[in-house]
Order: structure tokens, then C-alpha cells, then sequence
């Protein structure tokens, strides 16, 4: 494994994750699996992604997001904590964050601050709105880049209530094109020996994510506004309901292929039918249509209809949960898992990076399992230059935490401890919560 490590484009490559929750952890992440050594910088009461309110201990999203990487618990909110930052820094080639602007800016730790004590620091920020303008100290956040770009309005039934997309894309997109972008820094770098700094946004990611609608309206005048069930009002474009589940089919926009699909789904009698003699006529009236698809579709199971439209040179594909994706032989060839142990979560199966470097695939990411809150602190101390009794002060003091030996315990994912914990995991999340709250307080 270390010789896979060493042969990865990243080896050799320190990062500084500073995020909290989704996006910048998710960037660092993808570098992680690249084979950047990734040391991510936590509050004393550590990321608050960190909380869940499902099961005891760390949630998934956590696990997934911070595998491969280190930890260290810094208290930034003192004039040591900071020191030790700056230190840290002073040693690093990227730096990733994601708080509110000008919140380093004021702690002595922003990119002008940083770009001093070292030069060839690639120092990327993500915004919520954007590096300048009237929006950038608001607070943001996937749930609002969707309302504010466009997703919801274009989401759901016209004059039903309004839909939104119920995972986190954006922040999840952004983290890779947060990636991406410090690549790309990285590789400039490597020609003019000198950082610089990255920024991305959620709102600009969020419209790059509709670029085909946005085009629409600024190309051709399409203002897209709620498109109902299907794909960007397109019909019979979408899902529809089987015997045993769901399945899709892109099929039946032109005549041609109409009449293919009801021949198939054994609706020949809507061919005779006036009423939906041409695309604009079946579009407008696809809502009286697609009851009438929905009971042919019921008919057969997802097999049967995957079939059907194969042997008709067309394709239906089932619509799998994730247990079923996990069970087909096509998930298990592209090593799609990550499986680590971890000291008090127990044995973990969590999202291999989807990109493949080099010839050799057995690489699928960093495989130390997700930091405790501070695990690495010592280590990451050391490295960077402190003695041991110097390190023992610090903790001694505060401004450093790891995690007490004593409460490393495997407790494992069992989850009928639901319940059980209900009441002492939300007394954990709140007082994690307070305290990241006054740590807000401190740095305003």
C-alpha cells in the first residue's frame, strides 16, 4: 500500500482542510484520494458535521467525507491557537475553507496574511455568493443556492407547491470543482514557483449544473419554470411505475418512436386518437396521458419490461435503490467501496473516489479511517517543528485537544441503539452545538 500511495500524482502534496460540514471537506477529500497527505484543522468540539442524530458517534456523512485524512483540534478563537495555524501553514501547499468571508481575514489567517509567511500556498476559499458583491456576508448553503439559482423554481408542478432536489448537489458538485480548480493551481505552480489563490461559489456552481436550461433563457429567451413530472418538460420522457418498482425511458418525442412505445406498452388505441396526433398535442395534454402509461407500465415487473424495450432496439432501465445497485455484479467489477475499520465506529463501507489514476486501479483512496477529533494532533505537531514538552503545554492549556485514550472504545453502528441514545445524543449535539456557536460569537 505504500508503494500505491507513493505512486499517486498527489504524494508528497499537504493539504489544510479548515471546512466544516460538505463542500471543503469534500474537495480535500478527493485530494486525499489523490494521495495529498490532508490534515484537517478542527474546533475543540470538532467539525459539526461530526453530529448526528440518528445513531450514536459521528454521522455517515462525516465517515464519508473524512476518511484518508488527519486530525488536529485547534482552539482558533486564541492568540496561540492562531500561532499554531500560522505554523502549520508555513510547512503547507494548500489551503481549503469554507467560512464566512472575511472571518480568517480577522483572526490573522486570511490569503494576504497567509501568501507572507509562505509564498507558494495555493489558498482556496468557497463562498456561498461569491468573493464580492451585496450578498457575500450572508449565510448560505445548499438548500438556498438551490432556492436562489433556480433549481426550485424550476422544480415540481405548476400550481403545486414547490420541490427541491433532496440531496446536497451543489455542495457535493462544488467540492469537486473545488478540486479541480486546485489542480489546476498546482500545476501552475509547477511553472511559476508561486500560490496563488482559488475561489469557487455555490450559486455559480448551482447554474452549472443547469447549464442546458440556463443556455435555454440566456440563448433563445426559455425562461424555465416548474417542468412538472419528467424531464425539463419533455413527455414521455421519465420514470413510471412497475409491477415490482420503477423504471425510466427516454423514448416516444417523435412520431415514430410514439408509435413504437404504444405498441409496446400495448396502448395502440392513443394512436387513433386526435387529440394526440402530434408531440406539441401530447405535451400539452400529457397530464390525462400519463395515467393512462402508469397502468400499462403496472402490468409487467422491471425485468420484463427492460426486456420488452431492448428486443425493440430501445432501452427501459429499472430505477434501483442503493441496495439493489450494491447487489449487481456491475457495482462490485468497479470497486466502487472503500472498506476500513475504525477505532469506536467499527468495520466501514464508505464511497471510493469515482476517478482512476494510472494503470494500476487497486488504488481506491487513502485508507485510514476517519479521524477522532484530534487524533493526530501530536503527530501533526511534531512534524511541524514543536518538542514534546512544548506540545504537552499546549494541550495542557487547551489551545491543542486529542482525544483521551480512555474513551476510545469500539462501540460500532448498531443500530437498535437508536432509541436507546436518543436522549444522551441530543444532549451531545447541543452542548457541541453551543460551543461552536460561541466560537462564531468570538470571531465575529
Amino acid at each position: 500500500m505504500d508503494e500505491l500511495r507513493k505512486a499517486q500524482p498527489l504524494y508528497g502534496i499537504r493539504v489544510l482542510d479548515f471546512g466544516q460540514a460538505y463542500a471543503a471537506p469534500c474537495a480535500a477529500r478527493l485530494l486525499a484520494d489523490m494521495g495529498a497527505d490532508v490534515v484537517k484543522v478542527e474546533p475543540p468540539s470538532g467539525d459539526f458535521c461530526r453530529l448526528s442524530g440518528r445513531v450514536e458517534g459521528d454521522s455517515a456523512v462525516f465517515l464519508g467525507l473524512n476518511r484518508g485524512k488527519r486530525s488536529i483540534s485547534l482552539d482558533l478563537t486564541t492568540d496561540k491557537g492562531r500561532a499554531v495555524a500560522i505554523d502549520l501553514i508555513k510547512k503547507a501547499d494548500v489551503l481549503v475553507e469554507n467560512f464566512r468571508v472575511g472571518v480568517l481575514d480577522k483572526m490573522g489567517l486570511g490569503y494576504e496574511a497567509t501568501k507572507k509567511v509562505n509564498p507558494r500556498l495555493i489558498y482556496c476559499s468557497i463562498f456561498s455568493y461569491g468573493r464580492t458583491g451585496p450578498w457575500v456576508r450572508r449565510r448560505g448553503g445548499d438548500p438556498w443556492a438551490q432556492a436562489i439559482s433556480g433549481i426550485v423554481a424550476s422544480m415540481g408542478v405548476k400550481g403545486q407547491p414547490p420541490q427541491m432536489i433532496g440531496h446536497s448537489v451543489i455542495d457535493f458538485s462544488i467540492g469537486a470543482m473545488t478540486a479541480f480548480a486546485i489542480m489546476n493551481a498546482l500545476f501552475q505552480r509547477q511553472i511559476t514557483g508561486k500560490g496563488t489563490r482559488v475561489g469557487t461559489n455555490l450559486i455559480h456552481t448551482a447554474l452549472f449544473l443547469q447549464e442546458g436550461a440556463f443556455h435555454d433563457y440566456t440563448v433563445d429567451d426559455v425562461l424555465h419554470v416548474k417542468w412538472g413530472r419528467g424531464f425539463r418538460g419533455l413527455f414521455p420522457y421519465g420514470p413510471y411505475p412497475a409491477k415490482d418498482g420503477d423504471v425510466l425511458t427516454i423514448y416516444g418525442q417523435d412520431d415514430v418512436e410514439w408509435a413504437d412505445i404504444c405498441s409496446i406498452l400495448g396502448v395502440e388505441h392513443l394512436l387513433a386518437d386526435e387529440r394526440y396526433d402530434t408531440l406539441e398535442k401530447r405535451i400539452e395534454r400529457k397530464a390525462e396521458l400519463y395515467p393512462i402509461l402508469d397502468e400499462a407500465f403496472r402490468k409487467k415487473t422491471r425485468e420484463e419490461w427492460k426486456n420488452e424495450f431492448r428486443a425493440h432496439n430501445y432501452r427501459c432501465e429499472p430505477c434501483l435503490n442503493y441496495q439493489e445497485l450494491m447487489a449487481t455484479e456491475q457495482f462490485k467489477a468497479n470497486n466502487m467501496i472503500v472498506e476500513v475499520d475504525h477505532p469506536t465506529e467499527g468495520h466501514l463501507r464508505l464511497l471510493a473516489n469515482p476517478a482512476q489514476v494510472g494503470e494500476n486501479t487497486e488504488w481506491r483512496g487513502d485508507t485510514r479511517h476517519p479521524p477522532l477529533i484530534g487524533q493526530h494532533s501530536r503527530e501533526v505537531l511534531k512534524e511541524a517543528g514543536y518538542d514534546p514538552a512544548r506540545i504537552d503545554a499546549l494541550i495542557a492549556e487547551g489551545v491543542v485537544v486529542e482525544p483521551d485514550p480512555g474513551s476510545i472504545k469500539l462501540r460500532g453502528r448498531d443500530k437498535s441503539m437508536r432509541s436507546a441514545t436518543q436522549v444522551s445524543d441530543k444532549a451531545r449535539m447541543q452542548a457541541r452545538a453551543q460551543a461552536n456557536q460561541e466560537q462564531l460569537q468570538q470571531k465575529k
